[in-house]
């Protein structure tokens, strides 16, 4: 048995010997007979590959992604809208030093190849093969070109098959010259920078051809991971790859020893790439993109290289951003902390992987994971997007008094911040302090996370305080009346914490300063500035409105009335003129506001700032009104004009007046009220004149009193509503309107002491106003025909030669005693019951009078304070 088990094993072992020799007999058609097989594998795969190559017009028709750029009026690039930063130039535009750094670094041998370097595949080929997580380059720099914009960016050997076969086809395609300056504008160098123009101008804010030889290779060296060798966040990184494409150049000869010394010895300032987006006007730059993408149907302003040309003035902007800031630091204090984006709690470390790797949105500040909090250091350890960082209790003052403890009144910092919350984040521009820097545990603790970034973070912890604040709002804007361009628009403290827009979405009641809209009707009713107004009492189903103060006004002038924004005096000329022809002439103003509510005299209704803006242009404009517009012009990416004003205008807040004013006829006025171009005719030039007359004796001697120094030619008129929820100035100087709103987001919270439109408006206004009157062309108030001037007891009214008698102007037949002048008094004249007290009594047809404040509707039953 064991005998026939050994033959058997004989045997098998004869066997495969023999089918050894008979393979050792072959060998040669064996391996024929592989490299046929081998060869129509490749010859297919080659063809499939070959196939699916891309077409090369696309690189010979290139349009590349380019931002929209938009301008302002004086021609301040205020905002570009992209995907990929880039600005392309041409060969001959490019400095020499960037084109021999670039070829010293990444392909020395660019001249002399036909688009394919085997050296360089063969070392690449190999790191794939034995050390596939490492990156290692070997392509030319018609290969990465041809990946860049034909190709895609994965790592595999099919793909590098491609890249060979495409910078073949590009290199008997185009001359060396082209593929470079194609290279060189489509090349990432990190900072959302595309190509060398972009990265010059981020980097070292100057065109690429300024650039100088350590800068050139600094932004060189850029290639191989630009977030790795960003100067602005490794500088030593960044110095390293300096130092290895100077070598190069040194080494080829592209520079001499004296130009390798003095680059290596030169002190490179680098700048952070900052959008202008959110600095300069960025609540106007969204209403531009609105426009744009809804209006002019711009599918995607990111990649459209449109160039736009707005209406705003960039001085004028400044003046108004700079003064809603500045009155939004002066209240610091009423501000508190909003809150945490998310709570993560104790498992806040399984997002902070997520965290470092997202970037950071345009539109929102940096986000942070409060890691520990040392209550005796009086810090907060935290987890940036970038790196690490500490916010100490000094740098959150206002967030820890507005939430400290009631009783013994001391700040917790753990009423503030959690562990594990998600924030935003702002830098703040001051040195660590040294109990931080000088803190073994502390430091040692926050370092603990440095594992997460990559480079590791290393003696780079920065300071923070927190972002995400509520507080008092401010909106302004600025207008130029003859044109309706907008100069100037503000819709809120800060665009990255809200990006609402106070000044064109927010509906607000406007207080005291609707009186002038309906001030100047009576003017064209017959009124004058001389014309006299009962003071009656005032009981409406427990409304009961009072002026300002308490202060009682008695008979009182219309200017008076209107200058020291006198309440009773005016509802009773707004039930004088007639409640419902009011309401419907404020109506052709754009306003939605119910016939019905004699609260709308003391501007109980609500409108936008923009509104109000538009509506005031009917002041310096001789009662017409002019339509608010943004965009001048659109270009395409080759230069040509899309869209331009001159032909239209897209206007945000479009008004077609229904009806035409239907103020009686005066000998005085002249209104043309049949021609279709007059439609925006509000009131007549004469009405708009003596009106801003009113206005400047409102600044001169009334409320407005805070706009006095900006010009000669200044009128304007305060607005404080219910409970100071809403303060409002509107103003005029020369031809330009300025509008600014004041209150809480949630307009049940009230301003607190001085909330008025005097104390909290009218300083912003005055401040951007300022600016605004030194730097654009002003136009005097055009005088119309009709008119003449008076001299008047400003108590009375009453005709006077006297010293302390004021000059004021009066449409011709107006005047005190004329035959066409008004009072509203109680004198019988006047179509409501002639007695010296409103009352809520229905009349017998259980109807409201006309005017009358409606139960069912008015929000406004208490005490009415307004100014």
């Amino acid at each position: 048995m064991i005998k026939d088990y050994f033959n058997k094993i004989r045997l098998l072992v004869q066997n495969k010997f023999k089918i050894f020799q008979f393979i050792l007999r072959n060998i040669k058609k064996f391996i024929l007979l592989f490299f046929i097989i081998f060869a129509v594998f490749f010859v297919y795969e080659f063809q499939k590959i070959r196939k699916s190559l891309p077409n090369l017009e696309k690189l010979s028709n290139y349009e590349p992604a380019l931002p929209t750029v938009i301008y302002s009026q004086d021609g301040v690039k205020i905002a570009e809208i992209f995907e990929e930063r880039r600005y392309p130039v041409l060969n001959n535009e490019m400095s020499p030093f960037l084109k021999n750094a670039f070829i010293a670094a990444e392909d020395a041998d660019f001249y002399n190849h036909h688009g394919f370097d085997w050296r360089g595949f063969g070392r690449a080929l190999l790191h794939f093969v034995t050390f596939s997580n490492q990156k290692q380059g070997g392509s030319t720099i018609t290969q990465q070109l041809a990946k860049n914009v034909l190709l895609t960016k994965e790592r595999t050997i099919v793909r590098k098959i491609k890249d060979i076969i495409v910078a073949r086809e590009i290199e008997e395609s185009f001359p060396k010259d082209k593929i470079l300056e194609l290279y060189l504008n489509t090349i990432y160098l990190g900072n959302g920078s595309y190509g060398i123009e972009a990265a010059a101008q981020n980097y070292f804010h100057k065109n690429n051809m300024k650039l100088t030889l350590a800068e050139s290779a600094m932004i060189a060296g850029l290639t191989p991971a630009p977030s790795a060798y960003d100067p602005t966040d490794n500088i030593a990184a960044a110095k390293q790859r300096q130092t290895y494409v100077l070598d190069r150049m040194l080494k080829i000869g592209m520079i001499t020893k004296n130009q390798y010394d003095r680059a290596m010895k030169e002190k490179l300032i680098v700048f952070k790439a900052e959008s202008p987006n959110n600095k300069i006007a960025p609540y106007f730059v969204a209403e531009i993109k609105k426009q744009l993408t809804n209006q002019l149907e711009v599918e995607n302003l990111g990649k459209s290289g449109l160039t736009v040309y707005t209406t705003l003035n960039s001085k004028i902007q400044n003046a108004a951003q700079f003064a809603v800031q500045n009155f939004a630091d002066l209240y610091q204090s009423r501000r508190s902390f909003k809150g945490p984006i998310k709570q993560y709690g104790n498992s806040f470390k399984d997002r902070i992987k997520d965290l470092v790797n997202i970037s950071i949105k345009e539109t929102e500040h940096e986000r942070a994971l409060v890691a520990f909090i040392d209550e005796p250091l009086h810090a907060v350890g935290i987890i940036t997007q970038r790196g690490l960082g500490v916010i100490l209790d000094e740098d959150i003052t206002w967030a820890l008094n507005a939430e400290s403890d009631k009783e013994s009144g001391e700040p917790d910092i753990h009423k503030v911040l959690k562990v594990g919350e998600e924030i935003h984040i702002q830098k703040v521009n001051k040195k660590m302090h040294s109990r931080i820097s000088k803190d073994k545990k502390f430091i040692a603790t926050l370092m603990e996370y440095s594992k997460y970034f990559d480079p590791q973070v290393k003696d780079n912890i920065l300071r923070y305080t927190l972002s995400d604040t509520v507080g008092i709002e401010a909106a302004a804007m600025v207008m130029d009346s003859k044109t309706g361009e907008v100069l100037a628009m503000v819709g809120g403290e800060h665009f990255l914490l809200s990006q609402f827009n106070r000044a064109t979405q927010a509906e607000r009641q406007v207080g005291s300063s609707v009186k002038p809209l309906y001030y100047s009707y009576a003017i064209d009713c017959g009124f004058s500035p001389a014309s006299k107004i009962d003071s009656p009492k005032i009981d409406l189903d427990g409304w009961q409105p009072e002026n300002y103060g308490g202060k009682e006004s008695g008979r009182t002038t219309l200017l008076q009335s209107l200058a020291l924004s006198f309440n009773i005096p005016s509802i009773f000329l707004y039930q004088s003129l007639g409640a419902s022809k009011v309401t419907r002439q404020l109506t052709r103003f754009g306003f939605n506001w119910p016939y019905s509510d004699l609260s709308l005299a003391l501007g109980a209704g609500t409108a936008s700032l923009l509104k109000m803006v538009q509506a005031y242009s009917i002041f310096p404009n001789q009662g017409k009104m002019s339509l608010a517009f943004y965009i001048h012009e659109v270009l395409d990416r080759n230069g040509e004009v899309i869209f331009s004003s001159k032909n239209e205008k897209i206007f945000p807040n479009q008004v077609i007046p229904q009806s035409q004013e239907d103020a009686p006829y005066l000998p005085g006025k002249s209104s043309d009220k049949i021609d279709e171009n007059n439609s925006l005719q509000m009131i007549s030039p004469q009405a708009a004149y003596v009106t801003l007359d009113l206005l400047r004796a409102a600044v001169n001697m009334g409320t407005g009193q805070g706009a006095l120094g900006v010009s000669s030619y200044v009128g304007g008129k305060t607005g404080t509503t219910n409970g100071n929820t809403d303060a409002w100035f509107m103003g005029i100087a020369s031809q330009l309107i300025g509008g600014v709103w004041v209150g809480y987001d949630d307009n049940s919270k009230t301003l607190g002491g001085g909330g008025t439109g005097a104390g909290m408006a009218a300083p912003i206004w005055k401040t951007m106003m300022q600016t605004a009157v030194s730097v654009y062309p002003l136009q005097s108030w055009v005088k119309p025909p009709g008119i003449h001037e008076i001299t008047i007891d400003k108590n009375t009214g009453e005709l006077s030669s006297s010293s302390d008698a004021i000059s004021v102007h009066v449409i011709d037949g107006t005047e005190p005693g004329a035959v066409y002048a008004r009072d509203a008094l109680d004198d019988g004249k006047n179509t409501m019951d002639n007695h010296l007290e409103i009352s809520n009594n229905q009349d017998e047809s259980n109807k409201i009078p006309d005017g009358l404040p409606n139960p069912s509707k008015s929000k406004s039953k208490a005490k009415n304070k307004d100014l």
